[in-house]
């Protein structure tokens, strides 16, 4: 598969180092035609300075043109990435700048072309907005409202230095907890939505109580009310009036899955509703399509080359009837979305939603072939015991086996479904941060770190391809295929996946010439 935008990409770089007289000694860009990024060779008298190296592009009236890949490699940059000695509101603006640096060096250096980069976890902001406050993430807590430089400028101006394409990361509905939406300062209409709640209460016209997927007690953002809909999509439009970011997209909060019996936070609206709607259920899910159609209006005023995405649950059966999240509608309909990152955040052998199912589901929902589907990997589960998993063997294959990403990264290559776009990982901490001192995590990186250079290169290739490739890096796909499929079969679940045929292996260095099974 070719790279001509990358080819473009790396022409571009050559042409601003020679305008600006490099002698070519302090950036290199690398020079294969399979690379999706320019690669360069950063040094510099004082670390404190911005990168010098791919240059940003705008058009005849002076807007930016974005940056963004054919096949992405993602990673997710969070919150909780950032509290890992990254974003502080101590540092001074040098030392943080020569942080973010390094953070999108690590980036780039470790294969990535992208960065999903969080910019509002919980209704507030990582910049100063006029419609939501600073996030304690950035100023160190919500009683302060004042921060010293622009954290996302950085981050952005570091990524683009070295080719990284950058996305602007927001949960559209999940809101702080109470404590923390008491202690913010200023007016914001958030608070003024809180106040309507009173003492304790568990919702009001636009906010409604509930937990997160972490099991903590938060706030959630009405999406019943053109009001609420609106800030969200004003506050999408705010950053893409002030950044140069190449895309946006939105992660999985919408409804949480406990206020679904709960049909009290929606009473007034639904009873004043203009939709058609017959159910709750169905008010709740025309309410987040109305959202989030709404988004990808704003995302396209400023630009149809700025990509709009959205990273759900990747069990889509449960993301629309716990979250009302329609995946159905996004998928097969024009104007909600340019790309999908579903969370793919589970293991060959989980019985509700293994990866052969969910490459199998998402295949057949996937109907409007304008959408690109990009997987998004978790390290998270590496060595621990997964408790959704439901059938023991799959409730301990992250503790059990340290190749399931390889396996799963292997099966989204050969599956008899549509070709993936590219691949993500959830997420920073567990490749540079704390996490990553985690021997299990080690060892699924390990595992898979010989495919993971060329990985946007394999997308497509034939069996017989990809077992020349596997052993061109010291891996028998043969065998691991057939040691997969015996994991699987043993399970009672499954049958054979992998089904890597004698004539796709490479004899003695060459391919065989029988006849051979591609995809």
């Amino acid at each position: 598969m070719k790279r001509i935008l990358a080819l473009f990409l790396a022409l571009l770089t050559l042409l601003s180092l020679a305008a600006c007289g490099s002698d070519g000694d302090s950036s290199s860009v690398a020079d294969s035609a399979e690379s999706t990024l320019s690669q360069e060779t950063y040094e510099s008298a004082d670390s404190s300075e911005t990168s010098v190296g791919f240059a940003e592009s705008f058009d005849e009236n002076g807007r930016y043109i974005p940056v963004n890949y054919e096949d992405m490699k993602i990673m997710k940059l969070t919150q909780w990435d950032m509290c890992e000695g990254i974003v502080d509101s101590s540092y001074s603006e040098k030392t943080f700048r020569k942080k973010a640096k390094k953070v999108m060096e690590n980036i780039a250096e470790g294969g990535f072309n992208t960065v999903l980069l969080q910019l509002r976890p919980f209704a507030d902001s990582y910049y100063k907005s006029e419609l939501y406050p600073l996030s304690y993430f950035v100023t160190g807590s919500y009683e302060n409202q004042e921060t010293k430089y622009d954290v996302v400028e950085i981050f952005i101006e570091e990524a683009h230095a070295l080719g990284l394409s950058i996305h602007a990361w927001f949960n559209p509905m999940r809101c702080m907890t109470r404590n923390e939406i008491e202690a913010v300062t200023g007016e914001w209409a958030i608070t003024k939505w809180y106040s309507h709640m009173g003492d304790g209460g568990e919702y009001s016209e636009y906010m409604f109580a509930g937990t997160d997927a972490g099991g903590t007690a938060r706030l959630y953002l009405n999406p019943a009310y053109p009001e609420v809909r609106q800030l969200i999509i004003d506050g999408v439009g705010e950053i893409l009036e002030n950044y140069k970011v190449d895309g946006v997209f939105m992660d999985d909060y919408f409804y949480p899955e406990e206020v679904k019996s709960k049909l009290s936070i929606d009473e007034v609206a639904f009873f004043n509703r203009t939709d058609d709607s017959r159910s709750v259920f169905q008010f709740r899910c025309n309410n987040v399509n109305t959202l989030v159609k709404g988004i990808y209006s704003k995302v396209k005023e400023y630009g149809e080359d700025i990509i709009y995405g959205i990273s759900p649950n990747a069990h889509i059966s449960h993301a629309y009837g716990a979250e009302c999240a329609d995946i159905y509608t996004w998928c097969s309909e024009e104007g909600y979305c340019d790309i999908m990152y579903p969370q793919y955040y589970y293991g060959m052998l989980h019985a509700q939603a293994s990866i052969s199912a969910l490459m199998k589901e998402w295949d057949s929902v996937m109907t409007n072939k304008k959408i690109k589907l990009v997987p998004v990997l978790t390290l998270h589960k590496a060595g621990a015991n997964d408790q959704w998993a439901v059938a023991e063997d799959a409730k301990s294959e992250w503790i059990d086996h340290s190749d399931v990403l390889l396996s799963s990264m292997t099966y989204l290559l050969i599956n008899p479904y549509r070709d993936i776009d590219g691949i993500g990982f959830f997420c920073y901490q567990y490749f540079y941060g704390s996490k990553k001192l985690s021997t299990a995590v080690k060892a699924e990186r390990d595992s898979y770190a010989p495919i993971w250079k060329e990985y946007e290169t394999l997308i497509g290739k034939s069996k017989e391809e990809l077992c020349e490739y596997y052993a061109s890096v010291g891996l028998d796909l043969k065998a691991l295929g057939d040691e997969w499929d015996a994991r699987l079969t043993a399970t009672g679940r499954f049958e054979a996946l992998f089904d890597i045929p004698e004539t796709s292996v490479i004899v003695s260095g060459a391919e065989s010439t029988e006849s051979t099974e591609s995809k």
